[in-house]
């Protein structure tokens, strides 16, 4: 009786690893195929916008809803600065820029630097996919951020994916959310550019940019945001070169759902005890031999 019982110990401990593999090995086929899709993988590109706008306008108050919303999307599939005209945010540059996209009504907009625009209208998700899912240049921008004191610092890093040069222009922009004006919370309002730079890019290089921004007396520093922006000089329309790419400091913060929750722990294990097993067998083997 009692070698029975030890014969049944036996047996169990040398099942144990292949049992606990077995179930491992489940939970990871369950854990891949429940993973839920994300919209991104949908699109080429995060869709840069520029929004035009006063706060005088009922439509573009109403448009307000619509950028938070896209802007608070996880996926991060659009990247927006709004400029403002004839109003207490409207600036040089502002007007230059409606000048050189041929807008005369707010609200309007404009999809990666010109590729499709919108006058007198307001901003929609369904024009946002159409763009996204275009044929662009696979680059990679990584935006990073600090204040020092009444300084901006931001950094830019620059990544060419397709495996051939890349020549173009990357441009990054001050933003301020969350601006009160009669129960109206602003977003995305332009305040001034970091900079705008040539780049040329060797297939699989990078390049890291940098510059400043003296922050004004009338923006909260914890509000301000970067946004930044790649143009492609090899596609360029009446308006100038397409963008091809956008980003902003707050990107870094984005879950990717692919590698979130159990599975890079079950993944771990199952390798774990996978190589545990063949250096069991292997040690047998060479006892037995």
């Amino acid at each position: 009786m009692l070698g029975k019982a030890l014969w049944r110990r036996g047996r169990i401990s040398n099942f144990r690893p292949y049992a606990v593999l077995t179930v491992l090995s489940i939970l990871v086929l369950i854990q891949t195929f429940s993973i839920p899709s994300v919209e991104s993988q949908k699109s080429t590109h995060s869709v840069f916008i520029e929004i035009f706008s006063s706060t005088w306008c009922e439509p573009c108050s109403r448009e307000q809803s619509v950028i938070q919303r896209l802007s608070g999307n996880e996926s991060h599939m659009v990247h927006f600065v709004v400029f403002h005209l004839q109003d207490i945010w409207s600036t040089t540059y502002s007007v230059e820029r409606a000048t050189e996209l041929d807008f005369t009504f707010v609200p309007s907009h404009a999809y990666d630097g010109g590729y499709a625009r919108i006058s007198g209208a307001i901003v929609e998700q369904s024009g946002i996919e159409s763009v996204a899912s275009r044929n662009v240049h696979l680059v990679e921008l990584t935006v990073s951020s600090s204040t020092n004191g009444s300084v901006l610092n931001a950094q830019v890093a620059v990544a060419e994916r397709n495996g051939y040069s890349f020549s173009g222009e990357v441009a990054a922009y001050v933003v301020e959310n969350g601006i009160n004006i009669d129960g109206v919370q602003w977003n995305s309002v332009y305040k001034g550019q970091l900079f705008r730079q040539g780049v040329f890019l060797k297939p699989n290089s990078y390049i890291v940019l940098s510059g400043n921004w003296s922050i004004s007396h009338d923006s909260k520093p914890d509000n301000l945001q970067v946004v930044a922006v790649a143009f492609d000089k090899s596609t360029v329309g009446r308006y100038g070169p397409y963008a091809v790419q956008s980003a902003c400091d707050k990107d870094s913060s984005v879950v990717i759902p692919e590698f979130g929750g159990w599975l890079p722990l079950l993944v771990t294990s199952t390798i774990f005890i996978t190589a545990f097993m063949f250096r069991r067998l292997r040690v047998k083997g060479n006892l037995t031999s």
